[in-house]
């Protein structure tokens, strides 16, 4: 890790919804952050959401803003909240936005405009990520919307680089086939294939970020999965990656 990171200074509240229950937290900043950290995420899933989050930040994908933080063993002590359900050391933080909640499937479909919802089912194929589900019926999309603004963020990429991910995974993904009228077709794939190879740059940097403390306890399986990664990003330099985009 080649960076300083800023300080949790105070807990807020925890946050109900999602799997990892979050906490809401004020940085060093005074600003608002969601914070999660370990153990309610292991270890390959703070890598994974970092990554992620810097490839879809790469790609210009609408994301809250997101940064490593620090939490100290203090803080941890003096709030019961926390104890057991956050430990000291560095979390990963992304910027809280006051009034926007989970978004309608209604919603996805007309305040995201088409070319951002290729682009968002593009980058989820990319990193494996399925965790975007929604249909009439609900779901999980991970995808919060700011009515005030009338903005959409891409969140929750925990679930990134899954090596378990297979094709039918994504026939329930908020932007898969049976829920858009659009293809992909050749000429965004034309368009895309360089937005890609920019974000595919940056991964080198996102990795030379990441702390110690999550990578994984065996080096040779934090090689691993960091070669997985790798080996999953350079895909897109395939046939078979694209004709599945269709």
């Amino acid at each position: 890790m080649d960076n300083e990171v800023m300080k949790v200074k105070e807990f807020i509240r925890r946050i109900p919804e999602g799997s990892t229950r979050p906490f809401l937290c004020k940085c060093e900043d005074e600003q608002l952050y969601v914070i999660k950290g370990r153990p309610s995420l292991p270890p390959k899933q703070l890598m994974a959401e970092w990554i992620a989050g810097c490839l879809a930040k790469a790609m210009g994908l609408s994301i809250p803003d997101f940064e490593i933080v620090e939490i100290e063993s203090a803080l941890v002590e003096f709030v019961p909240e926390l104890k057991g359900e956050l430990q000291p050391g560095y979390a990963f933080a992304t910027k809280f936005i006051p009034g926007a909640g989970s978004i309608t499937f209604g919603q996805a479909h007309s305040k995201v405009e088409i070319p951002a919802q290729k682009r968002i089912y593009l980058f989820d194929r990319w990193v494996k990520n399925a965790d975007r589900t929604l249909s009439p019926l609900g779901g999980n999309v991970n995808i919060i919307f700011d009515f005030y603004n009338n903005r959409h963020y891409l969140i929750d990429h925990n679930l990134a680089f899954a090596h378990d991910e297979a094709d039918d995974d994504f026939e329930m993904h908020v932007y898969g086939a049976r829920h858009r009228n659009w293809l992909f077709d050749i000429v965004d794939q034309q368009e895309c294939e360089d937005e890609l190879a920019a974000a595919r740059s940056a991964l080198q940097n996102s990795l030379a970020k990441i702390p110690e403390e999550w990578c994984l306890e065996q080096p040779e399986d934090n090689a691993e999965f960091i070669a997985f990664i790798e080996d999953t990003l350079d895909k897109a330099n395939s046939v078979d990656f694209w004709s599945k985009i269709t």
